[in-house]
This record gives structure tokens, C-alpha cells and sequence, in this order.
């Protein structure tokens, strides 16, 4: 009889710690899942941020739109279902991608435009691309848009545009668009926006970025980046590293993005309760890259 108690008590006690460390593991797995959709969406954003103003005419401003919440209850009815209160992020680019190089000569060759780029500048181009050469000097377009027709080491050949040979200049800029932009999508404007995840929780959101033209057009439509996210704020900084609001004066951006576990799994068996998580980092705008 003592003996079957001492084996009921150590099974239970074996049980207890089963199911614990069962709750663990659940737990870790589901916060491991949060941070590094965080990482992704804060990855993404810096990288775009980075590029805002690039090669973009003078007189336009790095930031279009520049709310500091991207979720407000501006009602307080514990939702963000109204038009205001899902505010867009936007900014603007000569192209929503992060391909560029610096071309030293250009050159026909037969029909088609043959570009060497400078050793060290950013290639990352590929046959079928579509890209265009930009005057930095000038924040002007130099081409239309062409296709890459094939890649060696440091040389580029365009499909066709053989005549532009003549008018493109050491150090003009060689930068990739995205495949659907037109010749007149000059400068490409970029938005972010949360909207609500299909878990019905108005804590959990997904963040989403599509690309547009100065007119609205969209050149890309929104493309998840990043789920389970709860909260995204934004502090603009001027060259002095203050606060501003004035988007002339924006020369940096603080992101703080917060996520958290699934809350709609409160009923799973070994569930431990929502778990939040927290990425911060400032990203200056390089206004004028130059290469």
C-alpha cells in the first residue's frame, strides 16, 4: 500500500514536470515565432528607409505621410477598423529595390547597351531585370527602362538601347525597378500599413508593403512582410537628433515594433499565456546616395 502511494506521488510528480516543460517548449517556440517576424518587419523597413530620397527630384521630401502610430483608436471603441485610425507609412525612391551600381563606360554592341560598372559599387543584377540609368548629379533619368540581357563580372548588357550609348556619363547611376514601373514612375512611392490578421485579436496584425506611383498607381500591391504584430510606433529625428513632426526637416526614424503570442490560443492544452516582445532601432535617411 506505502508503495503504491510513493509510485502514485512520483508519477504525478514526473507528470507535473512533463507537462511543464511541454509548456516550455510551446511557449519558446511561439515567442521564438514573434521575434523573428519582429526582425523581418524592422529588417525591412530599415533597408527601405535607408533608401528614401534616393536620386528623387529636389523638391520632394524624403517621407510623404509620417504618423507616429500605425495603429490608432482614434474613437476609443477598442478596435482600429475606421478609416483613420490604420494610418500608412510612406515614402519615396527612385525604386523600391536596393540594386545600384556606378557605370564608368557605356558602349554599344550591335542593337543592344553594353555598361561597365565600377568594381566594389553594388551589383546585384541579373538577366531579365529592369533597370534604368539615373544622372546623380542632375537627379534626372537618362534612359527609358531596358531588360538586362545578360551579366558578366562586371559588365551589364542591356536589351536594345544602343543609342542612348552616347549620352550616358561616368559615374551615372545603373538601379533596378521593380518589374512592373513604367518610364513616367519617376519617383516610386513606398507604403507600409498594419491591417488586421484573420485571428479576429485586434492585437495581432500584419504588416504590408506595396509600391505606388506619384500618381497612385500601383506598381507592386501589398505583400505581407511581417504577422503577429501589436503595436508600431514612430519618432522622427532632425539633423540635431530631436523630435520633429516637419517632414523637410526628418532625417532619421526611430522604429519600435512590438509583437506577441496568439492570444485566440488561450483554450490549447499547455498554453502559458500571451507573451509580447519589443525591437527598437534608429535609421538615418541617406539622403543623395552617392556611390
Amino acid at each position: 500500500m506505502i508503495a503504491m502511494v510513493i509510485m502514485g506521488i512520483v508519477t504525478a510528480a514526473v507528470y507535473t514536470t512533463f507537462v511543464s516543460t511541454q509548456r516550455q517548449a510551446y511557449t519558446q517556440e511561439d515567442v521564438i515565432e514573434v521575434q523573428q517576424n519582429l526582425r523581418a518587419g524592422l529588417d525591412f523597413m530599415a533597408k527601405d528607409i535607408r533608401m528614401a530620397e534616393f536620386l528623387t527630384p529636389s523638391d520632394q521630401t524624403a517621407l510623404v505621410n509620417a504618423p507616429s502610430q500605425m495603429l490608432v483608436d482614434s474613437n476609443s471603441d477598442g478596435d482600429y477598423e475606421d478609416t483613420d485610425e490604420r494610418p500608412l507609412l510612406s515614402f519615396v525612391s527612385v525604386t523600391s529595390l536596393r540594386s545600384y551600381g556606378r557605370i564608368e563606360t557605356a558602349s554599344a554592341s550591335g542593337t543592344n547597351l553594353a555598361i561597365d560598372l565600377a568594381l566594389g559599387s553594388m551589383q546585384k543584377f541579373a538577366t531579365g531585370d529592369n533597370v534604368r540609368v539615373f544622372r546623380s548629379t542632375t537627379l534626372s533619368t537618362v534612359t527609358s527602362i531596358l531588360s538586362v540581357d545578360s551579366v558578366s563580372g562586371s559588365q551589364v548588357v542591356l536589351s536594345g538601347g544602343a543609342s542612348s550609348a552616347g549620352d550616358i556619363q561616368d559615374g551615372d547611376l545603373l538601379v533596378m525597378l521593380p518589374p512592373g514601373a513604367a518610364d513616367g514612375d519617376f519617383p516610386l512611392q513606398i507604403d507600409y500599413q498594419l491591417i488586421d490578421s484573420s485571428s479576429g485579436d485586434p492585437n495581432m496584425n500584419e504588416l504590408q508593403r506595396r509600391v505606388v506611383d506619384m500618381d497612385g498607381n500601383v506598381v507592386e500591391g501589398f505583400q505581407l512582410i511581417a504577422s503577429n504584430i501589436s503595436g508600431l510606433d514612430l519618432t522622427y529625428l532632425d539633423d540635431g537628433g530631436n523630435g520633429t513632426s516637419t517632414l523637410d526637416d526628418i532625417v532619421a526614424v526611430q522604429i519600435t515594433i512590438t509583437g506577441q503570442t496568439d492570444a485566440s490560443e488561450t483554450g490549447r492544452d499547455n498554453y502559458s499565456g500571451v507573451k509580447t516582445r519589443t525591437l527598437s532601432t534608429t535609421v538615418k535617411i541617406h539622403n543623395g546616395v552617392v556611390l
